[in-house]
């Protein structure tokens, strides 16, 4: 799927309409992928998980510690920005994989 494809999607189906069982996490939660290596070492693990929210996944063979960091232009539920159409550049590239699985 090529980054048109991804465009045509998000154009289909805006994220405040989708369903997904991740939404709440886009703009609440910050997400960092880490080695395998470093995701079993127990004293990385354990520097970081003295960190308050922060936990670590496992994904499809990926591996990353996320923990809770709000966007000061998210609703208080979590599910929308409040100034959609002045977002960073960031957020207007950011490619939802749930939306993209979707093919939406």
């Amino acid at each position: 799927m090529d980054q048109k494809d991804i465009k045509n999607i998000f154009e289909q189906t805006p994220c405040l309409e989708a369903t997904c069982p991740e939404r709440e996490e886009c703009c609440t939660t910050v997400r960092w992928r880490i080695s395998k290596e470093d995701y079993h070492d127990r004293v990385f693990r354990e520097w970081w998980l003295l960190h308050e929210g922060a936990r670590m996944v496992q994904e499809d063979e990926a591996y990353y510690i996320q923990w809770p960091m709000r966007c000061s232009k998210v609703s208080e539920d979590g599910l929308q920005c409040l100034d959609y159409e002045n977002r960073p550049v960031n957020c207007r590239l950011y490619t939802c994989r749930h939306m993209a699985e979707r093919g939406e």
